[in-house]
Formats: C-alpha cells, sequence, structure tokens
C-alpha cells in the first residue's frame, strides 16, 4: 500500500517563529484554527490514520506470514540434516521413535513408533513417515493415503490395470493396482469383485474400459446401486465404459454406464 500524506503546512497560511516575537502570539491563534478546522472537515489528517492503521495490518499480518515461511524452513532443515546423517535400514535392528533411515528406495524415513523392527519403511506408511527432502527425478513416492495440499499438477497420468482377455470366472478389480482398467469378456459367465477401496470419508472411483462386455453374463457385486436399480446392458461386440464410486469403503458402489458401443 502507498502512503501518500498531503502536506499539513498548505492548510497554514502563517507559521510562527521565535524570530518574529511581534506576530508569534497572532500566528499562533491562527494556527490553533487551521488545526481545528483540519480535524473538524475530515481532512488528510483522518486519510493519514487511517493509511497509517492499515499498514500497521498488513505490516502485522506479513510478520504471522514470514513466521510461518520460518517454522516450516527450519521444520525442512531439520528433516534435510536428519536425512543426510541417516544410516541405511536393517530389518535385524530395533528402531526408537523419531528414527531416520534411509530405504532401498534410497528415499528417507522417520520411524512413526518406539520399538519399531521388521518394517521395512518402503511402502509402510503405518510405521514409517516418508521424508521429502528435495525433488528425486523417476522416483516413486509412496504417500500412504496421507493428504497432499493445494498441488499444481502438470502431465498427470493414471495407472492402467489390464486384466486382459478374462475366459470366465471370478476377477478381482483391486484399486490398489489402478484407477482405469481394462477387460475382455470372452467366454463364460464373467463375476467381478471389487477390492481395496479408500476408508469411509474418502471417495474411491475408476473407469472400467470392458470390451464385449454383453457377449456373455456379468454377475456384478450386490454393493453396486445401479441407476433405477438396472444394471445396463452390454454391447456383445464393442467397447463399453463404466465408472463406480464409493465413499463408504465399498459399502456402496454408484455404478454409471458412461458410453455404449464406443467407436
Amino acid at each position: 500500500m502507498a502512503l501518500t500524506i498531503t502536506d499539513l503546512t498548505d492548510y497554514f497560511d502563517n507559521v510562527p517563529s521565535i524570530q518574529d516575537p511581534t506576530n508569534f502570539e497572532a500566528y499562533a491563534g491562527e494556527n490553533m484554527t487551521d488545526l481545528a478546522n483540519v480535524f473538524a472537515s475530515g481532512g488528510d489528517i483522518h486519510t493519514f490514520i487511517s493509511e497509517t492503521n492499515a499498514l500497521a495490518a498488513e505490516a502485522e499480518t506479513n510478520a504471522d506470514d514470514a513466521e510461518t515461511a520460518q517454522i516450516a524452513a527450519e521444520a525442512a532443515q531439520t528433516a534435510a540434516e536428519s536425512a543426510s546423517t541417516a544410516a541405511a535400514w536393517s530389518s535385524v535392528t530395533t528402531y526408537a521413535a523419531g528414527t531416520v533411515v534411509y530405504g532401498t528406495d534410497f528415499l528417507s524415513y522417520r520411524s512413526a513408533q518406539a520399538a519399531n523392527t521388521n518394517h521395512n519403511p518402503v511402502g509402510d506408511g503405518g510405521t514409517w513417515w516418508t521424508l521429502i527432502t528435495g525433488y528425486i527425478a523417476g522416483t516413486a513416492i509412496s504417500m500412504a493415503d496421507a493428504v497432499l495440499s493445494r498441488p499444481k499438477l502438470i502431465d498427470v497420468s493414471e495407472t492402467v490395470n489390464a486384466l486382459g482377455d478374462l475366459a470366465g470366472g471370478t476377477d478381482d478389480i483391486d484399486l490398489v493396482s489402478g484407477n482405469v482398467v481394462t477387460a475382455t469378456v470372452s467366454t463364460g459367465t464373467e463375476t467381478f469383485t471389487f477390492s481395496n477401496p479408500p476408508a469411509t470419508g474418502s471417495n474411491g472411483s475408476f473407469t472400467l474400459i470392458l470390451t464385449n462386455g454383453g457377449s456373455q453374463t456379468i454377475n456384478w457385486p450386490g454393493s453396486v446401486d445401479w441407476p433405477s436399480a438396472t444394471a445396463p446392458t452390454l454391447t456383445a461386440a464393442g467397447v463399453d465404459v463404466l465408472v463406480f464410486t464409493t465413499n463408504d469403503a465399498g459399502t456402496i458402489w454408484l455404478g454409471f454406464l458412461v458410453g455404449l458401443d464406443v467407436s
């Protein structure tokens, strides 16, 4: 905010001076009258006060932001220093809470519990916390269901769980394997099961790109609710696209046919 203060001497015609004792008393009286008029008119002195208060509030906000940034920087520095002195994880070592090691993926991990042993930190988000201390090109990072807030993502892709040609029987769609699933129905009745949705309170969805879904009987999980309580009729020779979503850990899956005989 730019602060512009009008020169208040513009309001005073004569300034009393000890070098002019003859007119000092008269000029002083005039100045007191002029000053009273400035306050009474709500002029620049009020603008000055308002702007000063706004600047003070802005300065306080900036100070709070700076303090928050400093705390985050100190935490990052502590993590980096811990990571720089970390030893390789060993399956025969018992680790105290807070101990930092590096895993076989060369990422650093901090023990989240006391007497931590026989728990490989790679992929174990329950007993180890991943310390991200910088950009690691080409390295997979498991967030272990932790929240990643306000990222700005570019060139994002999803893992495809390719089930291939299903020859009937029962096949599981596991969300851990990917949220885009491809499959082909060829011979025999096909039964699908769904597994590993996120916990209640978090939403999980997957897209199923199904080829020749109408050529055989398909049994969907009993937990799937369809529009009008009716499973869709699929294409016998072609590609259909279905979407399934749940927010209660798979107790109820909402199923939708979003593309019929896509070609």
